[in-house]
């Protein structure tokens, strides 16, 4: 019973000891706020500031303040940044000092059999990427592609625009000029006779990404355009009816026509405001807008 005993606590002992050495293993001894780049399996390089290194993730935070965080089982190797750009340092490896071996004559490769082809064929490199975070109130100077209208337009109606310039983070190229955003009219309301001035509005939720990036969601500010004013318009077509009345009152009554028809042609001159709709909001094709970004956008940039 007693070797039972001691044989049940060794394999606990070891057991221990091995689950310590993995964690080691897994948990790259990188002081926080270091610069380091996460290698994912699937290629793809994020790159930051080291905030915590936590068992099941990294959390790192890029330039622009934003954090993010990769899971363990996704990362292939933690490098952090040496003073030269040329060069980086494992973490894991970063305490080892290797030591001199005796040089080695090249051996010459041996020619493939003919069994041997299949391994022969190298696999392709996969393409490397960085993602790439952009904040929340990064500017979208847009061009339209589609024409909106207070008048014609409906709540829902779809409508599609393209970045007129690129939006750069970390000195790299997140989005590409002509890069394609889908959005709807949120609202839609044509002139009023008597009163309201027309209004037009609308906002993106959706964005195409160059190359194979497919589709992604994004959320961005209200765009919205009212027309201006026509009290000075309406005053001035009040103002010739009555003085065109007044006009034609003296010449036919002398003063008191003057006055008469001065009230008649300011009358009529009301009557035409009041059966004309003020002015409406139209953007076509081409049209440049500008909106922003209201909740943070993350990207794939290939790396060349």
């Amino acid at each position: 019973m007693r070797n039972l005993v001691f044989i049940l606590g060794l394999a606990v002992a070891l057991s221990g000891c091995a689950r310590e050495s993995a964690e080691k293993s897994s948990a790259p001894d990188i002081p926080a706020g270091t610069e380091v780049t996460v290698q994912k399996k699937d290629g793809v390089n994020v790159q930051g500031r080291l905030v915590e290194a936590k068992a099941q993730e990294v959390v790192l935070e890029n330039s622009s303040g934003v954090k993010r965080s990769v899971p363990r089982s996704d990362i292939a190797s933690i490098k952090a940044k040496t003073e030269n750009a040329h060069e980086s340092t494992d973490a894991n490896d970063a305490k080892k000092e290797p030591a001199p071996a005796p040089p080695v004559p090249p051996t010459p490769p041996a020619a493939p059999q003919p069994d041997d082809k299949a391994d022969a064929i190298k696999k392709p490199a996969l393409p490397e990427y960085r993602e790439v975070t952009i904040p929340a109130g990064t500017s979208l100077s847009l061009e339209l592609k589609t024409a909106v209208a207070s008048d014609t337009s409906k709540v829902e109606d779809q409508v599609r625009a393209a970045l007129r310039s690129p939006v750069v983070v970390d000195g790299l190229q997140a989005l590409p000029a002509g890069t394609a955003v889908l959005g709807h009219v949120t609202s839609a309301e044509r002139s009023g006779k008597v009163k309201g001035r027309a209004l037009v509005a609308f906002r993106f939720n959706t964005i195409d990404l160059p190359g194979e990036g497919g589709r992604e969601s994004i959320s961005t500010a209200t765009v919205s355009h009212e027309a201006a004013t026509t009290k000075k318009k309406d005053a001035t077509k009040i103002g010739v009816g009555a003085g065109a009345g007044a006009a034609l009152g003296a010449i036919i009554g002398g003063g008191s026509g003057a006055a008469k028809g001065a009230a008649i042609g300011g009358a009529a001159g009301t009557g035409a405001v009041l059966a004309t709709r003020g002015d409406e909001v139209r953007l076509g094709p081409g049209a440049p807008v500008t909106t922003k970004l209201t909740a943070p956008l993350t990207v794939r940039v290939p790396l060349k």
